[in-house]
Parts: C-alpha cells; structure tokens; sequence
C-alpha cells in the first residue's frame, strides 16, 4: 500500500473499531441475491480465484467485481472518498473469508468495463503493471489497487480506493448477497461523464435505478469481449 493511504489506514487501525464515523459513508441498499445467468444462485464456493466475476450494484449502471482473494485475507480499516467521505471497508465473507467485491469503476479516470473492453482488471497471477500477485490493475492509466486493504492505491496516478461493496454469505445455503455500498455522489458523478453510453446499453433511466432482487453475475472474460494485460 502507498503512503498516501497507509498513513490513514494504520492511525485508524490504532484507534480501534469502536470508531463508528468510519462507516458514515457505507449505505444500505436492497439485498440482492447473486446469481448465475441461468436464474441458480451463485454459491461461495464456486467463485474462483483466477480472474473477478461482475455483477451491477447497486444501481443498474453501476459495474462491481466480486474478488476471491484465495491465500490472502482481507483486511478492514479506514479509507475515503472525496465524493462520498470517510468509511471503513467492510470485511470479507464466504470461507476463510476470502470474497470481497468492490464498484469496478477506477478512481482515476472512470475507466470501466463495458462489454466491448475492460481496462480494469484482477490481476490474480501478477502483471507487469501490478507487479505481485493479487492485485487490480487499470491499464488505461496505470493505476493499481489492492483488494485485500480494501482495494487501496498501491501505485500510479489514482489517489483514492475502489469503493467497497458489502457482501453477505449465508452459511446454510453457501448463497451470496450484496446488501450495501459506498458511493452514491461518486454514482452521480460516473452517470454525467457517461450518460450517452449508459442510456444506449441500459435505456433512458434505467441505468439509475436500482438493482432489486437478484443479479446476474459472470467472470469478466465472459462479460467483456477485449480484456488487455499490462
């Protein structure tokens, strides 16, 4: 992690977890079900390691990447965005803990993954950009982030996280939901830079509203024809 987040990470790490403002910025939104594109649910256990799976939360515009770390684990502490303030990352679910998902929109630029191309990727093997293992890189401008600290900057131009997604497991049925995130200015402001292309993939609106009972969730390399390595 660079500095620039590690700074705020560990003064809020040694201030405990009783420091509740952290998660001002974290909302509840609809509990949504993850689901395969045959309707079954997504169970935990089938998320694999090698590359993220997507799925739109909590807004139908909005693209996220749900994670399995595999032989890492995620880590919580304090984070923030200047479109929505302070929050603390939510931690990981499923087995050992290990899935996480995060908004798949770079803090940077807005680079995105469309089902055209994705510059946005998890580099779960390494890459020449991200350097080690486990690590989301965009090559569009060089950004990399960490999705075990949160999908904190770890190097290139962007100064802020990937915002988190809440994931919930139920145990019982190994299902997976997502129940909340961090982001609705930073939504708003994804929305303006990108209304032409939101309204011609999702139709006038609907990229707004928001996503209510289940979600059809894919690895990227099924959801963006072009996924480039850097």
């Amino acid at each position: 992690m660079d500095r620039r987040c590690f700074t705020q990470w560990c003064s809020g790490a040694l201030l405990g977890p009783g420091l509740t403002g952290w998660a001002a910025a974290l909302e509840d939104y609809p509990r949504t079900l993850l689901v395969h594109p045959d309707g079954a649910p997504l169970k935990a256990t089938e998320v694999g390691t090698e590359e993220a799976m997507v799925f739109a939360y909590p807004l139908k515009g909005v693209p996220c990447y749900l994670i399995n770390l595999g032989e890492r684990s995620a880590a919580t502490g304090p984070l923030a965005s200047p479109d929505d303030g302070d929050y603390s990352n939510p931690p990981g679910v499923g087995p050992k803990g290990k899935l996480v998902a995060f908004v798949a929109i770079c803090t940077h630029q807005l680079s995105y993954p469309t089902p055209a191309a994705s510059y946005l990727r998890y580099a779960a093997s390494g890459s020449e950009l991200g350097g080690g293992p486990g690590r989301i890189v965009c090559c569009a401008h060089g950004s990399v982030y960490d999705p075990a600290h949160g999908a904190a900057p770890v190097s290139g131009p962007s100064q802020y996280p990937l915002l988190p997604v809440r994931l919930e497991h139920d145990a019982a049925s190994d299902r997976l939901f997502a129940t909340g995130a961090v982001g609705r200015n930073f939504f708003a402001r994804f929305f303006q830079n990108f209304k032409g292309e939101l309204i011609e993939r999702h139709g006038p609106g609907v990229y707004r509203q928001e996503v209510e009972g289940d979600a059809v969730t894919v690895p990227l390399s099924t959801y963006s024809r072009l996924v480039p390595a850097c």
